[in-house]
């Protein structure tokens, strides 16, 4: 197979197309699953990360452009009396471009999140066509719930900023729906992980969507959170390192966005996709009389 099959291709089908196929061969939890797409669908992965990838550059470039343009800011505005008012200029010039840029991507990363669920759970799934039918089969609703993702920080920095002059000026007491504004944003950023997945594998109102994603997030807190802390652990620890050793930046970023460009996203999605089947064959699939435990061991049979 020649290296554009190999990236756009579907890598190995399944376990049967290199030897005989047992149930038994299965793996038996959830873990050894995530891995074993790993192994089995990395070099699709890399396709499919660079196929995503394309609708996340325009938002990525304008993030690294204002995040230079920022440490320059800061640099020449710290002796100055209204350096807080240039940064918070900057800061919500920044947010209100990127607001379009990253509703952009959703129907994007409802391809995306189709493709990798199916990964997520043993089956096969073309990266490139079956992005792309599943593109076009959820765009409108991906479109709302990326418009709200880049609507978000815009009305979050606003808000943040309005309650906290209120805490200063008037009454401490506005730290209760300032408080609010950050229980909101986050429970958002919670539901994204879960929220692409149902739109793709249940027919649900935009209502319904939201709904269940959030019982979801709610039934498995512990879980979701940690799975975001997870995949903002590697951007967070490179802007610590940008920032603690400005000897290394060049290093750094090249790392980070060599990273991003060959695997990064379309990881981030598998272990959003690998959470994402556990909870709805729990919560859903056995309600409605769906299938569970989707590419996993029987359980009647031994090891």
């Amino acid at each position: 197979m020649n290296i554009v099959g190999k990236l756009f291709g579907a890598g190995r089908l399944n376990r049967a197309a290199s030897r005989d196929f047992r149930p038994e061969d299965l793996p038996d939890t959830r873990v050894k699953l995530f891995f074993d797409a790993l192994k089995i669908r990395w070099s699709a992965m890399v396709g499919l990360n660079l196929l995503y990838l394309a609708f996340w550059l325009p938002a990525i470039l304008w993030t690294g452009v204002n995040f230079l343009t920022l440490e320059q800011t800061l640099a020449s505005a710290a002796s100055t009396a209204d350096a807080a008012g240039q940064v918070s200029a900057l800061v919500f010039t920044f947010l209100l471009v990127l607001w379009p840029l990253v509703a952009l991507t959703g129907p994007a990363t409802a391809g995306a999140s189709y493709v990798l669920r199916n990964w997520a759970r043993g089956e096969h799934s073309f990266p490139a066509s079956d992005f792309f039918e599943h593109f076009r089969k959820n765009w409108k609703q991906a479109l709302l719930v990326s418009t709200i993702t880049g609507a978000l920080p815009v009305l979050t920095f606003i808000l943040w900023r309005f309650y906290a002059d209120m805490v200063s000026d008037v009454s401490i007491l506005f730290i209760v729906p300032q408080a609010l504004v950050f229980a909101a944003a986050a429970a958002w950023l919670l539901m994204l992980e879960v929220l692409y997945m149902l739109m793709v594998t249940y027919r649900l109102s935009f209502r319904q969507l939201l709904k269940n994603a959030l019982v979801l997030v709610v039934a498995r807190l512990p879980q979701f959170l940690g799975l975001r802390i997870l995949t903002l652990a590697f951007p967070v620890a490179l802007y610590v390192a940008f920032t603690g050793f400005p000897q290394a930046a060049v290093y750094m970023l090249m790392f980070g966005g060599f990273f991003y460009l060959v695997f990064g996203l379309a990881l981030n999605r598998l272990l959003y996709a690998s959470l994402g089947n556990a909870v709805c064959e729990k919560y859903i699939n056995g309600k409605i009389g769906a299938p569970v435990d989707i590419g996993l061991r029987p359980k009647n049979l031994g090891r």
